[in-house]
């Protein structure tokens, strides 16, 4: 599992600005998206916040997945899981 460069972490946050977490990899945002709070999990879904950060790792798969996920606030997390899977 590849590990971002110092500096470089994922920071979640809620709409707010508070920071809830950092992930240095995708194991790390995927603790993230199922023990954050919804409403953080959302703000980046739908800002496509994802997507950048994973590109940076090299996961172009993985962001090619999240670019189909069909995001609503029931399903968020189980479709953020489900491509970040593959």
């Amino acid at each position: 599992m590849k590990d971002c460069p110092p500096g470089k972490e994922f920071i979640f946050k809620m709409p707010d600005g508070r920071v809830v977490g950092r992930a240095k990899n995708v194991a790390e945002l995927v603790h993230l998206i199922k023990t954050a709070p919804i409403e953080a999990v959302l703000f980046h879904a739908k800002g496509d916040h994802f997507s950048p950060w994973l590109s940076m790792l090299g996961e172009t798969k993985k962001v090619s997945q999240l670019k189909k996920a069909q995001i609503t606030e029931k399903t968020v997390r189980i479709e953020l899981l489900r491509a970040l899977k593959e």
